[in-house]
Order: C-alpha cells, then structure tokens, then sequence
C-alpha cells in the first residue's frame, strides 16, 4: 500500500511554482513532488486555475492553456507526470535520462554519494543523494535554502521522519544530522542554493583537508 506524503512544501514553493516564477532547479523538485502527491497536484491546480482567471479580462472566454514542446526542460518541470510506482517519477527521469541503472554516483571525500544533475540555473544546484542504509550525513547547517525529496527509503532528523514523496526544507536556523533507516538506502533529490556548512566533529577534519 502506498503511503501518504506528510511532509509537504511550503505554499510559497506551490505559489511561485504555479505562477511560472520559481527557478528551474526549484520547479523541478517542486514538479517531481507533484508526481508523488495528489494533496499538492489538486493545491497547484486550483492556485493555477485562480491565477489564470484573475489574468482574463471580464467576460472574456477562457484562453486554452499552450503546451510547450518537451525539448524545453522547464516546460517539462511545469508539467508532471503522475508517476508513483518509479523510482524517478517524470519529470527527473528526463533530467537523468535513464533509470536508477548506470547512474554516475560519486563519492565526495565527505558526505553521501551523489550525482550532479545539470539544469540551467546559476542560482542553486540540484543533486541526487545516496545516504547508505542505517548511516547519518555529517552534521551541518546550511548558509541558504535546502530542499530534499526523498524517492527511495527513508530519513528522520529532529523535523521527523521523512519517507517517499516527503520534502524536507531547510536553513541557516537548521543544523541537524539526516539519518537514513535501516531498510534500505535512502536516495534524495536535494535542491541547495548555498552550501552546506559542517558543525560536527567532522567540520574541523574538513578544514584541515580542504585547506
């Protein structure tokens, strides 16, 4: 049985998604959400239908909505998908271009294995994580906005326990330690757009290796 989605972005993330203004790396965590969840595809649909009708001049006929072609990556991030049986719902899988098979993840010298997914916004970066089963991230706050989806397992920090379709959103007022459970490895869709700054006992290691 599929679970429910609890965690959810905030309406913020719902608004600026619906009204076309939020960045591509932010529409497209936002869009692969929206494939996981039918509380915010119906809460997206009805701020776009509000938006769309308080565009239209009185008594005008209702305009039909233009599809953008596929080739275009934000077009594909504004329209998602329901897909909740994949481990990459659309629209990441395009973004990725293959399933969970022969993915490039990379090991960094700290932190989970990733795989950097190139979008065209300078403003923040957008990975896939893979934190190993019953491991924990090294303990870290962050300088901006931290925005994780999860698609696979599970992780719990002192915000709760945050399984499939969940999203976790995170600041400079977080400093916590993601531990994924024990089942399986957890593996997120992680939007940042400042980096992650360490506060455990690893911070002082990191400083001496990097600099």
């Amino acid at each position: 049985m599929r679970q429910e989605v609890v965690h959810h972005p905030s309406g913020e993330f719902l608004i600026d998604y619906a009204s076309g203004s939020a960045s591509e790396a932010v529409s497209l965590l936002v869009a692969t959400h929206l494939a996981l969840c039918p509380v915010c595809r119906h809460d997206v649909a009805a701020l776009e239908t509000v938006g769309s009708q308080a565009l239209e001049p009185a008594g005008a006929e209702p305009a039909p909505m233009a599809i953008l072609p596929a080739s275009v990556p934000h077009a594909e991030a504004k329209r998602p998908a329901v897909g909740g049986d994949m481990l990459f719902p659309e629209p990441l899988r395009s973004y990725l271009g293959r399933t969970d098979e022969g993915l490039p993840w990379s090991r960094p010298l700290i932190g989970p294995a990733e795989v950097v997914i190139p979008v065209g916004d300078e403003r923040a970066s957008v990975k896939l994580l893979r934190i190993r089963a019953g491991r924990a991230m090294p303990r870290h706050t962050h300088e901006g906005n931290e925005l994780t989806l999860v698609l696979q397992g599970n992780f719990r920090d002192q915000g709760g326990l945050y399984r499939r379709g969940d999203v976790a959103c995170a600041d400079a007022l977080i400093d916590h330690t993601p531990r994924a459970g024990s089942e399986a490895d957890c593996i997120c869709l992680a939007v940042v757009d400042a980096p992650l700054l360490l506060t455990g006992r690893l911070a002082g290691m990191a400083r001496r290796l990097l600099g």
